[in-house]
């Protein structure tokens, strides 16, 4: 995937790297895994995640403003949901190394 030389792999590789270095925060992780079954607001996390609002909406901000959430305003709530459905694929991945490997 980025084994060859060239621009187009470099810049896949960087866009792959600053994907790992935003799941790589166990609170945007547990964020994004809580996102699997549907989208959510941020008072739905504070219970679920243990933090505050303020912190929970600094990680939702770093993980929209790098393309793996998106956001949408329904009355006076936002809703955050994973963009790209293969993050998903990801974290499961990532679940089963972890699982296989007691890691």
């Amino acid at each position: 995937m980025f084994g060859e030389n060239g621009e187009k792999n470099q810049s896949d590789a960087k866009r792959a790297s600053r994907i790992l270095e935003c799941l790589s925060s166990p609170i945007r992780l547990l964020i994004v895994c809580s996102l699997i079954d549907g989208a959510k607001n941020v008072s739905a996390f504070t219970s679920k995640i243990g933090t505050t609002k303020g912190n929970i909406s600094q990680h939702l901000r770093i993980l929209e403003d790098n393309g793996i959430l998106e956001s949408e305003k329904k009355g006076n709530k936002v809703f955050y949901s994973i963009k790209n459905k293969k993050i998903i694929k990801l974290i499961k991945e990532v679940k089963k190394v972890c699982q296989k490997e007691k890691l």
